[in-house]
């Protein structure tokens, strides 16, 4: 067992948008009376178009925002990313989540790291050049989605967006963590954001191959044929365990790499990184590399 120590990290407070739950207690009642939240509805495109799996995991609401609330102008609030809106929302309900006064952690070494891949509001809000006011790029660009956070909660650590595709949010998290560890800041931000406002992503993941007809993601299992695309928002407050209100988790290790080149090519994983996931248990647990076997094959 992992000894727990007063400077270990844990996850104090998180709050979340995901398909049909606007927050993490709609999303578990949702789980708990296995209620499917992929849906096929128009809105954001026809079911169908360009031959797209008609179903997909969307959000409720991506269009109000309290700008008011949130120091920003109509003007600006008008050409900014719903994901950024939505990042806004979620990092003051994980610090109330977390007990954590808002105000009392202004001017504090609280970094903030975001997960994400690009803006398709964006495209859309640049599509007609007539109608560009430059607020779009101070809205959209994704550097914003966390300058813009640090900058409204006038947090002082690091704070920077991270796109490594699927695993954005969790090179978010790892960065955290180290960040806290090295010094960097005393505490965290950690938001990963997605939505689907366009099809032509979509159309891209199809050409490829990688989308299940069906919508539905069926993973490790014989029938599997594709993956679903889905919204979601999340954040949480990463703390040290001495000084946290409340505990959802600690944080025991994390580490992050490449698989370098593979003969499979590069959309392919077959299981490259087993020796490293298994010295990064050895590192952290204090056993053999052998000890680490039987955990790695469960994960």
């Amino acid at each position: 067992m992992v000894q727990q120590l007063l400077d270990d990290i844990v996850v104090a407070g998180l709050a979340c948008r995901l398909p049909e739950s606007d927050n993490a207690e709609e999303f578990w009642s949702h789980l708990m009376n296995k209620e499917d939240m992929v849906t096929e509805d128009d809105r954001r495109w026809t079911p169908g178009l360009h031959g797209l799996p008609k179903r997909s995991g969307k959000l409720k609401d991506i269009k109000h925002f309290d700008a008011t609330f949130f120091g920003v102008h109509a003007k600006q609030a008008h050409k900014m990313d719903p994901q950024l809106r939505i990042l806004l929302e979620l990092t003051y309900e994980a610090l109330i989540d977390a007990g954590v006064d808002p105000q009392k952690v202004r001017n504090s070494k609280t970094g903030v790291f975001v997960g994400a891949s690009g803006s398709e509001a964006h495209e859309a809000f640049s599509a007609n050049t007539e109608g560009i006011v430059g607020y779009g790029m101070t809205g959209c660009c994704p550097a914003m989605f966390a300058n813009r956070v640090s900058f409204t909660f006038d947090f002082k650590g690091p704070s920077f967006v991270i796109d490594s595709a699927c695993s954005s949010s969790l090179l978010a998290m790892d960065c955290a963590v180290q960040a806290i560890r090295s010094g960097s800041c005393d505490a965290a931000i950690v938001g990963g954001v997605s939505l689907t406002l366009k099809p032509n992503t979509s159309v891209d993941f199809l050409r490829l191959n990688m989308l299940s007809p069906d919508g539905a993601c069926k993973s490790f299992d014989v029938s599997a044929n594709g993956y679903c695309r889905s919204e979601g928002a999340v954040a949480i407050f990463l703390t040290k365990r001495s000084v946290a209100k409340r505990i959802y988790a600690h944080v025991v290790n994390s580490k992050n790499n490449s698989d370098g080149y593979k003969t499979q090519g590069k959309n392919q994983m077959f299981g490259a990184n087993e020796y490293f996931f298994q010295m990064n248990y050895a590192l952290t647990l204090h056993v053999s590399v052998s000890q680490t076997v039987h955990t790695v094959l469960l994960l």
